[in-house]
């Protein structure tokens, strides 16, 4: 990745940090408002909005005339995590509180509800292409529904496949950076073949990323990932390596569940986990995949008429270099 690139980054992320406390400008009730202003004043890496504005770009698009849509799509994923995380009953989110550990259950459906009719405000402010945006919006808002319901629905089951898996996080996890690439072509004037192309970019991107998560949620850091680790794991969440370590031995994986069941998470439960993943070659596979799902991304996207697509080969390889 080049300096360049790394500032344009940064720039936009500072633009959509801005943006996003702008739209929770407003106070009365608190009930409400208190938990709305918390989410968007937190400190995200906003990949999916800089990938908006890095497609429009792509397009010779304007920054501005991106920005409304950059913003909706991160207000739909912060409220798709505000919600996940109540379903989850997950503790931390970008090194914080969640909304419902910190106000209540309740409250956390109202915000994340608020969040929502916000992005749909945002939407509309694309003016020329507000209609077609919102089609496309509207679409890709049932997917992450159907990928959340099949994510909950896996958890009460033991015969979930890795192709099951890269089912459900395409359409949890791809929908929303296929949502971001097709807002930024649409933007920028793409033809339809080059939004096709532009959304299995996002796809492929987004399974990725999805991949390359449930590694980093064992093997990286509560400090690096702004969550608690492991918790997947515990709470049989599917995951690339749940499903691989079952397909790899189910009776071994199994056994290591147990014999870590009450044990302490930082100093027992993650140094067994890790060791078994990293000797059994399942942590390898999984980061082979996270390379071929990209590398099919990166031929997705030289099929499209653009004359510049660097930028988004740099932001794939950004991606590529989460690892910790």
């Amino acid at each position: 990745m080049t300096d360049d690139f790394l500032r344009k980054v940064e720039n936009y992320r500072q633009q959509i940090d801005r943006g996003m406390i702008a739209l929770a400008k407003k106070s009365e009730p608190r009930y409400l408002y208190e938990p709305v202003s918390y989410v968007f004043e937190g400190k995200g890496k906003r990949l999916r909005p800089i990938l908006v504005l890095l497609t429009a770009e792509m397009f010779s698009a304007t920054v501005n005339s991106a920005i409304p849509a950059a913003l909706a799509v991160e207000a739909l994923h912060n409220f798709s995590l505000v919600h996940d995380d109540i379903m989850d009953q997950d503790d931390l989110r970008h090194g914080k509180p969640t909304v419902f550990r910190k106000w209540g259950e309740s409250e956390a459906i109202l915000a994340g509800d608020a969040i929502f009719t916000i992005a749909y405000t945002q939407i509309m402010q694309l003016e020329q292409c507000a209609l077609t945006a919102l089609k496309i919006f509207n679409a890709a808002n049932l997917k992450l529904c159907e990928g959340q319901a099949l994510d909950k629905d896996y958890e009460a089951r033991s015969d979930v496949h890795i192709n099951d898996y890269l089912e459900m996080v395409a359409l949890k996890t791809g929908t929303l950076l296929s949502l971001c690439c097709q807002l930024g072509g649409l933007i920028g004037g793409a033809s339809e073949k080059d939004l096709n192309s532009l959304s299995k970019f996002g796809h492929l991107l987004g399974q990725s990323f999805q991949i390359q998560d449930d590694v980093l949620e064992i093997f990286s850091d509560t400090k690096t990932m702004g969550k608690s680790l492991g918790s997947d794991v515990l709470t049989e969440k599917v995951t690339y390596l749940s499903c691989a370590a079952r397909e790899h031995d189910s009776s071994a994986w199994s056994e290591l569940l147990s014999s870590v069941e009450g044990k302490k998470m930082e100093s027992e439960i993650l140094p067994a986990l890790r060791e078994y993943l990293e000797n059994s070659g399942i942590k390898a596979k999984a980061e082979q995949k996270v390379e071929e799902l990209l590398k099919n991304a990166i031929v997705e996207l030289e099929s499209i008429q653009a004359e510049d697509k660097s930028n988004l080969n740099q932001f794939a390889e950004m991606i590529l270099q989460r690892r910790k």
